[in-house]
């Protein structure tokens, strides 16, 4: 399919539900969690959170909203611009995407983060690939997305 900017958003927006959304959060949430408590182990203090602590991060996996300026909203940023919102500060863009990079694909061990390929295929991947590189980076991913719905 030839493509346009516009096609492109409108097809986003009908792949970006908020149900779509929310579930990518809690997929990283728990991606995220996870690791944080192996660190804990490692760091032989696994006991580290406090019991309301662990409450509060259930309370944000379950509605997938967190208060203040986090992962969460570095995810919400590159959703809206993904669904067709214009850029408002190209450095902001930066900064969540960095953000999205460090705390899902940065090891300990390494400066910079060791992003995989197969995460442009996922949800967030592509929607980051949006706001990094612009609409038509996700021309390639549409096409199959619409193959896939015409063999259904």
């Amino acid at each position: 399919m030839e493509w346009t900017k516009e096609a492109a958003f409108l097809k986003l927006q009908d792949i970006y539900t908020d149900k779509v959304m929310q579930d990518e959060k809690r997929r990283i949430f728990q991606q995220v969690y996870r690791h944080l408590h192996g660190h804990l182990d490692d760091l032989a203090v696994n006991t580290g959170l406090k019991e309301e602590a662990e409450k509060q991060l259930k309370f944000f996996k379950e509605y997938t909203f967190m208060p203040g300026d986090n992962l969460f909203q570095s995810m919400r940023y590159v959703f809206l611009l993904a669904r067709g919102e214009k850029e408002l500060d190209l450095q902001e863009t930066e900064r969540h995407l960095n953000r999205i990079y460090r705390s899902l694909f940065q090891p300990a061990g390494l400066k910079n983060p060791y992003i995989p390929d197969s995460f442009w295929s996922t949800p967030l991947g592509a929607a980051c690939l949006v706001a990094q590189e612009g609409v038509e980076a996700v021309y390639p991913i549409l096409d199959e997305i619409v193959e896939d719905e015409e063999e259904e």
